[in-house]
């Protein structure tokens, strides 16, 4: 569970709205006197849930969202595919800044379910959120998935140091990131950016790499998780991106690969900053 000093932190945050900071002291509260499977968190439009199962990791992996900003970049307006989506933090916290229109990966079913329920609890009918409940890779098939005691830990590439925490797999569909590019390229709004976010427990060298380059062309920010176990160096992630017209830039975590296509004749922007 949060520490005292830490969940001080986060209810005292003014970037975290109030009535969120509100649910997660109230949910910190029943989860001791009253615990129950879920617990509901408002976030811009829509609702959050955390399990209580997995309370600690949820509790940290919002935090890291909308208190952190770790994953803070220019939202308005902007096409965002996330990938890796765990229960939807990130969704909601990208739609919250703006964004027009966010699709969600996630296979693992227990964070799936969660995610759709946030996504039909959403309540602001002028942007769009979508659930895809696939991986994604670099090619179309089957994979098995494991699944991990902590809800954030489900892999298709686990280290072998995991398999203590691994509670079973699950059969999951592919889909290859070069044909997701290619359907949002079409079907974005005219002038929207692609906002591409990927945090999927090392297996970013395969998507990464395994996406041809022309595939990137359309994609005009990258955030990458990378994981020190993953088969490949962030040097050879940023080169394949960087290939593609993509430029490094400052990000919001030490663990967080960001690249930006520079506007004609601009500088990469600085990352994101609240307004508070």
């Amino acid at each position: 569970m949060p520490s005292f000093r830490r969940l001080v932190e986060v209810v005292t945050n003014h970037r975290i709205p109030l009535r969120t900071r509100r649910a997660l002291l109230r949910a910190e509260v029943q989860r001791r006197l009253a615990p129950r499977p879920t617990y509901r968190v408002p976030y811009g439009a829509t609702d959050l849930f955390l399990e209580h199962d997995g309370y600690d990791v949820d509790w940290e992996t919002l935090k890291s969202v909308v208190a952190d900003g770790i994953y803070d970049v220019p939202y308005r307006g902007a096409v965002v595919l996330d990938i890796g989506a765990h229960k939807g933090y990130h969704a909601a916290h990208a739609l919250s800044l703006g964004a027009a229109w966010v699709i969600s990966f996630e296979p693992e079913d227990a964070n799936a379910a969660l995610l759709e329920r946030s996504v039909g609890s959403r309540t602001r009918s002028s942007q769009r959120w979508e659930l895809e409940r696939v991986a994604v890779g670099s090619t179309a098939g089957d994979a098995e998935l494991h699944v991990m005691e902590g809800s954030w830990g489900h892999a298709l590439e686990p280290p072998e140091s995991w398999a203590q925490h691994e509670v079973g797999t699950q059969r999951v569909r592919v889909v290859p990131l070069s044909g997701v590019l290619a359907r949002i390229g079409s079907d974005r709004p005219s002038g929207a950016r692609i906002v591409v976010k990927l945090n999927i427990e090392g297996a970013e060298c395969d998507v990464v790499l395994g996406t041809p380059i022309e595939a990137w062309h359309t994609v005009d920010e990258v955030i990458v998780a990378t994981h020190p176990w993953a088969a490949c160096s962030d040097a050879d992630l940023e080169s394949h991106l960087r290939a593609a017209g993509l430029e490094k830039t400052p990000s919001g975590h030490p663990r967080m690969l960001r690249l930006q296509r520079p506007a004609a004749g601009q500088p990469v922007a600085a990352p994101f900053q609240h307004q508070t």
